[in-house]
């Protein structure tokens, strides 16, 4: 007999259908820390009043302006000493001891905002993300209540104008992007050795010359730019035209951070006024980027900062510091002076030497220096602000001596990589860093004790200009990656949701449509390298951009805009004998943006072991090898340090200098019914995997940049499981095999992992 369920059931489901379906429309970034839906929507018309009070009014006619600019939309801007209930629009100034919080309330009568300082704003920043993309002459807002906050207090992004310049204008746009996600420092890399991009009135060669570096280089007066893919753009900005933007940001309570490099990177400088440049007593002709320590160079920095410093009115000035070529100095007839008068042993103490000297100077006009990792070396300045570039041991090691520490590490951080694999991206430095990579990272080190984690002042992506000659280029390498920046900056810690996030920033885009902005598009889900054993090959392109179209090939050359193109979705279904590689061409409808991808497709066969399911115990067997060999198949001779059983991950040991830890896995995978299976690995460098030998995931491969799966279909029985890996923190505490039924849940290891 067919049993119906009860109304309760079928209410209950409803009622949780329904509650998924409301959570849906929320795809606001950052996350906020508490947000409950509400019934009904709010709908914001023409006639709509922005309510605010005297502290809240600059904010209300930003709002202002902002709907009038995307969506034609005309309101009004009223001043009150309390804002009536009915009014559709309120922006409250109401004190919090919580920096930056604000709460919101969205019911189908009204929108209401209140917070203090940048708190009203940033409720602002979250209203926009809730209203449509599509122009209309009304707008639907969803009805929610919103309570929120920052984690970080240091929330940045950086430009680099120095290697391409940008104008005022590229650069409010950039500053404008920034505040809608609620990021809040600037940081403004406005020297360098390729160009100086500030007006300073007491040296004009500095922009007469320093800021015409391609000129000069055409005309055969300076060194070729190496590094940059054309000949680099030549300007600066005037004093007035930083005022414009220093005031600009201001209103979008963005913090610009100026930095002015010294003692290395200064070429543009030393170009301009060559007594300023490291003197080489054995009279050898070299690229000068050195700045020498003479009392002309501390004089000429001390008055640059003094131009600087009269401009920004921030707390924070960065000098640089990174990649010094201290050698230089050991030549210098003024630095080998300076160490013998100063007892300096090496020239990292000139360095500190340096750097020390540039802070006192600071400190004397009420601010604080800013640098990069490398003014640690030979002592740290005492008011230092660390920025740990060169992955996270400098920050950690500032932090532990109570410094204060912007976390901006490579790989993580750093937006002039490639987002996808560098064959199909354009011309970047170091690896790939992809939107997920910079999501998982987190700027607390796990080595900080929680006082000492205190001192982490939130986090940065970083962007170097070398191969990025315009706007849209930029554009495109920063977004959507300082999207995830924005999330793991202001979110809490245990909200963070990878897989909810991807939802969110693929909602973005219609924003990023309506700014005619051009971020880089999101990847096809499922165009992965996958090992089969299966006899067709099935897969259906689907992709969240409307309008959006594909061109693909099956072992085809790479599809180009010529090629014909399909909308979305496309079902791919062909017979599979050995291999097969797709190629796609991903276009959207802003400026002939597209995106390519590729995945190869291998047929395999699996067979089921002969081994008896009776004489096997749950778990792996494991074997960890301490060696300084990075040859896997060198090991045959050595006698592992510790074997066990698991079914958890094998823990990452300690070592020693040199040493590595190889881990090798056996075992078998119990299947208890005959279906298709998906198994992969949530390493994010994944390791090597075997299925009856058979190579299912390969080593080494990012699983953001190339993911790979198994896709097969496996008769009840046990399978031989073999692998191995190198156990350190790129890998701890992630998962070494994920099996689920394809389309369903993952499996629990205990129950399908045995020895």
């Amino acid at each position: 007999m067919k049993k119906t369920p009860s109304l309760k059931y079928i209410l209950l489901f409803a009622s949780l259908l329904l509650s998924v379906t409301t959570k849906a429309q929320f795809h606001i970034i950052p996350q906020p820390v508490s947000l409950k839906a509400g019934k009904g929507s709010f709908i914001l018309s023409k006639n709509a009043v922005i309510g605010v009070n005297k502290e809240t009014e600059p904010v209300g006619k930003y709002l202002q302006d902002y709907l009038n600019q995307n969506y034609g939309l005309q309101t009004t801007v009223k001043v009150f000493e309390k804002i009536p209930v009915k009014t559709a629009i309120r922006l409250n100034n109401v004190w919090s001891n919580a920096e930056s919080a604000y709460t919101m309330n969205v019911s189908p009568a009204s929108v209401s905002i209140s917070g203090s300082g940048a708190g009203v704003f940033y409720g602002v920043q979250t209203l926009i993300q809730l209203l449509p993309t599509d122009k209309a002459p009304t707008l639907k807002v969803a009805a929610c209540s919103i309570a929120d906050q920052p984690r970080f207090g240091w929330r940045g992004l950086s430009l680099d104008v120095s290697r391409h310049f940008f104008t005022v204008d590229e650069v409010k746009k950039y500053i404008d992007v920034m505040a809608h996600y609620k990021l809040n420092t600037f940081h403004w890399h406005l020297t360098d050795d390729e160009g100086w991009r500030i007006q300073i009135d007491k040296y004009p060669r500095l922009t007469e010359v320093g800021s015409r570096i391609s000129y000069y280089a055409k005309r055969g007066e300076f060194r070729k730019l190496d590094n940059l893919i054309d000949d680099g753009r030549d300007g600066f900005y005037t004093k007035d035209e930083i005022r414009d933007v220093i005031k600009y940001a201001q209103d979008r309570f963005v913090t610009i951070l100026p930095e002015i490099e010294m003692p290395g990177h200064s070429e543009a400088a030393i170009f301009a006024y060559p007594q300023l440049g490291c003197q080489d007593s054995t009279g050898a002709k070299h690229r000068v980027r050195m700045l020498d320590p003479s009392e002309y160079t501390f004089k000429f920095m001390e008055d640059v900062l003094t131009e600087v410093i009269g401009l920004f009115p921030n707390q924070h000035v960065h000098i640089g510091g990174d990649e010094a070529e201290m050698v230089d100095w050991l030549k210098s007839p003024t630095a080998v002076a300076l160490m013998k008068r100063e007892h300096l042993k090496s020239e990292k103490e000139v360095q500190s030497y340096f750097i020390k000297r540039i802070e006192k100077f600071l400190l004397s006009k009420n601010k604080r220096l800013v640098g990069w990792d490398e003014i640690l070396q030979g002592g740290l300045a005492e008011s230092a602000t660390v920025m740990s570039w060169q992955g996270e041991a400098g920050g950690i090691a500032a932090a532990k001596m109570r410094h204060h520490v912007v976390m901006t590490p490579l790989p993580y951080m750093y937006f002039d990589a490639p987002q996808a694999n560098e064959d199909l991206e354009p011309i970047g430095w170091n690896p790939p860093v992809t939107w997920q990579m910079v999501y998982n990272y987190e700027p607390q080190s796990k080595e900080l004790t929680n006082a000492e984690a205190e001192y982490i002042l939130g986090a940065q992506g970083n962007i170097w200009n070398e191969k990025v000659p315009n706007a849209q280029h930029l554009q495109y390498m920063v977004y959507p990656r300082a999207l995830a920046v924005a999330e793991l900056t202001w979110s809490p810690k245990n909200e963070k949701n990878l897989d909810r996030f991807g939802w969110k920033m693929k909602n973005q885009y219609g924003l990023f449509k309506l700014w005619n902005f051009n971020a880089r598009l999101p990847d096809i889900d499922g165009v992965d390298n996958i090992i089969t054993n299966k006899s067709r090959f099935k897969l259906t392109l689907n992709y969240p951009l409307t309008g959006a179209k594909v061109r693909y090939a099956l072992n085809g050359k790479m599809p180009d805009a010529n090629s014909a193109a399909v909308a979305f979705p496309v079902n791919i279904n062909v017979p599979l004998k050995d291999s097969i590689g797709l190629r796609t061409f991903t276009t959207w409808t802003l400026n002939d943006q597209h995106i390519r991808q590729t995945a190869n497709i291998k047929r395999v066969t699996i067979k089921p072991s002969r081994e008896k399911v009776a004489n096997l115990k749950p778990g792996m067997f494991y074997e960890i090898f301490k060696t300084k060999e990075h040859d896997i198949d060198k090991l045959t001779s050595e006698k592992p340090t510790e074997t066990g059983e698991t079914s958890l991950i094998v823990p990452v040991r300690p070592l020693g200098e040199g040493f590595i830890n190889w881990v090798k896995i056996k075992g078998f995978i119990k299947i208890t019914k005959e279906a298709d299976y998906e198994l992969t690995t949530g390493f994010e460098v994944s390791p090597a995997l075997f299925l009856d030998d058979e190579p299912v995931i390969k080593m080494g491969l990012n699983t953001y940049v190339e993911p790979q799966k198994a896709l097969l279909h496996l008769k009840k029985g046990v399978y031989a499981l073999s692998g191995y890996y190198i156990a350190d923190k790129a890998n701890e505490n992630q998962t070494l095999i994920a099996l689920k039924i394809a389309g369903g849940e993952k499996l629990y290891p205990k129950f399908y992992l045995m020895h």
